[in-house]
């Protein structure tokens, strides 16, 4: 049977520690230093395997460092055997070349990069950043704001015009001359400011762009923030409250809306059509089936009005609010309708360790992951003696025309002197030039329409300054963290022995028909077994759906029939399928077994399902015949077959075991 790829690499980590964490102990960390100049626990030839190098995988899968020194020699010595086995199999994949081939190295490739991504970060910014998360999620925060629209690549003319005019509107608001909500309604330029002059309601972490949530959260209560720059433009934010975080409140809704598609066709309709509802919610009618049948949202309504987790409307959010688990607000009214708004459930926020996983994956969705990248490749500059030649640049710029902008851009062949010049430098073995930047260019036929041919080039620059960075680091990251090296070179071996065993075991077990037809007829006492039977399973989660079966069947209907009949909108209210038992190790009762075939049990119950079984076929006690057998024989001869090849593996690569360095494993 050939093993998926997936399960198989899920095998190797647990088996051989291909894991990404990092060592459980400085001693852990210890054993990696050690490395170069530990004794050879182990020689194939040529090949040596050190002794530290062995107490490094060990330990990693076997519960750190630590727990290890407390194992017994017999626990050594079987692992060992084990890793043995695995190293022959690699020299062999190595033997035969597969880590030359196309296949092999795009997929290592793949995982490589993979691999080296969380290495590609600094860490300290980013714990920084995880933990400023995690403190502002313990708050939420009821703000106004006012937007002045500006392109993020605007002329420092444009940009300077923009900011002089928030600043006026600032100094208007801050004198006491006009209120927020005014100058919001007048003068912001984001349309939604004309219906709630400014208000966005309750939000919290991540609910905004980053700048302007830093801006909330740092602008204390009545107060108004300078000016903030984002994507979008410039921000005044006025904060009106900073609130304990109440939890992450799940939401559903019921919506009545009014229109002639609707069953409302005015307001007053529409009012009285909520009110009823609410009336069936307080004398106890369930939320879920009530916004399934009568609410105009179908999206949601499929769900029992279901809304998740996310920011509402300003009005929606400040009923969720005031609402605890289970409860539901009064009826209420927005533009797009009436409303009943329920809290189903509340998370409460976990402890900072338990919330750090998800907080580390939603920023790397969010735009302050680009402060951590920021901090790195200013750092990779750092470490590398990074030189930058402007004058080079500057003379590329002044030879574009409008096309750069565009893409189409071609080089001028006058130029080919300046092209074979130097951009920036790093370290002593690297160096950018002008013809590097125009090939990148040219691969990606990277367009900015709303850009100068300067400012174009600037940004194509900037890309291009960043993509070297980080696979100059990427190439460094080796030599610079054991950890990374020894786990890329986990995930290499692991990728060599899948194929090799792929080969040799999976599918030659799966392919060799007349070896395992000779396998299974030489090994019967493999393959004995109690009374078979074959069986037509009818299986249902619905009582009232298996009494249907039941009757259905009485009336002579084929199992076609029925299934027409029972799954025409779900198909899966009714599974119909084809299943061998064994009598002793199945959950039937014994005497169903003594039948003969066309025999119909009763309505079984089985934890949640309910079944009536048919018999089709019955196979007495005995060997179980071939095709019953095939899976597990299968499985037994792909054993058989990887031992004669681990025997074959022990006779060309000969081990010889250092024992007096065994003896001291983990001293």
């Amino acid at each position: 049977m050939r093993i998926h790829k997936l399960i198989f690499f899920t095998l190797l980590l647990v088996t051989f520690a291909c894991k990404t964490q990092k060592p459980v102990s400085e001693a852990a960390t210890a054993v990696v230093q050690q490395e170069t100049s530990s004794p050879a626990l182990l020689r194939f030839g040529d090949v040596e395997v050190s002794k530290a190098e062995f107490e490094r995988v060990y330990q990693k899968n076997n519960g750190g460092y630590e727990a290890v020194k407390h194992h017994t020699p017999e626990q050594y010595r079987e692992y060992l055997d084990l890793y043995i086995n695995f190293k022959r199999k690699v020299m062999e994949a190595e033997a035969l070349g597969l880590h030359e081939t196309a296949a092999f190295k795009q997929e290592f490739e793949t995982y490589r990069k993979q691999l080296a991504q969380p290495y590609l970060s600094a860490k300290e910014v980013e714990e920084k950043i995880v933990k400023e998360a995690y403190e502002r999620s313990k708050w939420i925060i009821n703000a106004d704001h006012l937007l002045v629209n500006l392109p993020q690549d605007a002329s420092p003319e444009d940009t300077l015009r923009a900011y002089q005019r928030i600043m006026a509107y600032r100094d208007s608001i801050v004198s006491g001359a006009r209120s927020f909500a005014y100058m919001a309604e007048k003068y912001s330029q984001d349309p939604s400011a004309k219906q709630n002059k400014g208000n966005l309601g309750y939000f919290t972490v991540f609910d905004m762009v980053y700048p302007f949530e830093t801006a909330a959260y740092t602008t204390p209560p009545g107060q108004v923030s300078m000016p903030v720059r984002t994507q979008f433009g410039y921000h005044l934010v006025k904060v009106n409250e900073k609130l304990p975080s109440p939890g992450q409140k799940h939401a559903a809704h019921i919506i009545v809306r009014i229109g002639d598609r609707y069953s409302a066709k005015d307001t007053a309709q529409a009012q009285a059509i909520i009110q009823e509802l609410y009336e069936q919610l307080k004398a106890g009618a369930d939320f879920a089936e009530l916004a399934r049948k009568h609410s105009d949202d179908p999206n949601s309504a499929r769900n029992g009005g279901d809304l998740g987790t996310g920011r509402l409307l300003p009005e929606m959010e400040a009923r969720k609010l005031k609402l605890g688990a289970g409860e539901f607000s009064e009826p209420f009214t927005t533009a797009f309708g009436w409303h009943i708004l329920a809290v189903t459930k509340i998370d409460t926020l976990p402890p900072f360790e338990e919330a750090r996983a998800s907080l580390l994956q939603r920023i790397s969705r969010d735009s302050r992951s680009q402060i951590s990248k920021t901090a790195l490749l200013q750092r990779i500059k750092d470490e590398n003696n990074y030189r930058a030649f402007p004058e080079n640049f500057e003379a590329f710029k002044a030879t574009l025309d409008a096309n750069f902008p565009r893409g189409n851009w071609t080089p001028d062949t006058t130029q080919k002197e300046l092209y074979h010049k130097p951009l920036f430098s790093l370290g002593d073995d690297y160096t950018a030039t002008v013809q590097d930047l125009i090939d990148y260019y040219q691969q990606g036929r990277i367009r900015h329409f709303q850009k100068t041919p300067a400012q174009a080039a600037d940004a194509v620059l900037k890309s291009f300054e960043e993509q070297e960075l980080l696979k100059y680091e990427e190439k460094r990251l080796p030599e610079k963290n054991p950890e990374f090296r020894h786990l890329v070179q986990e995930y290499r071996d692991g990728i060599l022995l899948f194929t090799l065993m792929e080969q040799k075991v999976w599918k030659k077990a799966v392919e060799d028909t007349l070896g395992l037809k000779q396998y299974y007829d030489t090994h019967p006492d493999s393959f004995m077994a109690d009374v078979l039977i074959d069986v037509k399973e009818y299986r249902s989660t619905e009582p009232e759906v298996i009494q249907q079966v039941k009757s259905l069947l009485e009336a002579g209907k084929t199992e076609q029939e029925i299934d027409s009949l029972i799954n025409d909108e779900s198909s899966l209210r009714l599974r119909i399928t084809q299943q061998t038992y064994e009598k002793g190790k199945s959950d039937l009762p014994d005497e169903i077994f003594e039948h003969e075939p066309g025999y119909q049990t009763d309505i079984l119950k089985q934890d949640d399902f309910y079944r009536i079984l048919i018999i089709e076929k019955t196979y007495p006690a005995g060997i179980k015949p071939f095709e019953k057998a095939k899976s597990e024989c299968i499985t037994q001869y792909q054993d058989y077959l990887e031992k004669q090849w681990l025997a074959e593996l022990a006779e060309k690569y000969p081990v010889e075991i250092n024992e007096q360095a065994f003896a001291k494993l983990f001293q």
